[in-house]
């Protein structure tokens, strides 16, 4: 009966890859939304669907986890990637979410610039998933550098946007949307990072 418990190790991987390319999708839809600024609230709308799937794909991960008696690799670093792709979407539809609720009229350049970023981290997050699963440890090493120099970017497009924001010709309640605006944005990419910190350390300790 033990054995049955076993998974196939590319459960887990599949799952986690299917949160990843959902979290793609939702930096996509939010990257288009800023750019394109047409049907906000439909658009937004599919965002929320877009997050309520990543919610259904952690459900799962977790459900799997604990029916599980042995796991491919440690549980807690499958639970730590699995809510840090969460807490990615979350971030994205929060993100959204604020641009329906403080009635933006037209998005600014540097959120553009974050969303822009923010959807190549993903990609790389969904890219190094892939990689892992086929123990290809060097390029998920390769990859997980590349997230974290997308992560310092966002963070110098943040510093560029709250710049912008305090140079004193902005409207205090306009500075007051977009500064969170641009940081929840920016706390995505900070999760993007999150996982690649736990890919790095799993692919040192399977390499």
């Amino acid at each position: 009966m033990v054995f049955g418990l076993v998974p196939r190790e590319e459960k887990f991987f599949t799952m986690l890859q299917d949160a990843a390319s959902n979290i793609v999708l939702g930096a996509k839809a939010m990257h288009q939304l800023l750019v394109e600024w047409q049907d906000v609230g439909e658009r937004t709308d599919e965002i929320k669907r877009i997050e309520d799937r990543g919610d259904e794909i952690t459900h799962d991960i977790i459900k799997l986890l604990n029916a599980t008696f042995v796991t491919p690799i440690d549980r807690e670093d499958i639970l730590t990637m699995a809510s840090r792709l969460d807490d990615i979407i979350d971030r994205i539809e929060a993100a959204a979410a604020r641009l329906v609720l403080f009635r933006i009229k037209a998005p600014t350049e540097k959120a553009r610039d974050i969303a822009r970023t923010l959807c190549l981290a993903c990609e790389q997050v969904s890219q190094a998933l892939v990689l892992f699963q086929k123990r290809k440890f060097p390029e998920v090493a390769q990859t997980c550098v590349e997230i974290n120099r997308l992560e310092n970017v966002g963070d110098e497009f943040l510093r560029l946007g709250l710049e912008e924001l305090f140079d004193g010709s902005h409207d205090a309640l306009d500075v007051m949307k977009w500064k969170e605006i641009y940081e929840t944005l920016e706390e995505a990419i900070d999760r993007c990072e999150d996982v690649s910190d736990v890919l790095e350390a799993v692919a040192l300790k399977n390499a």
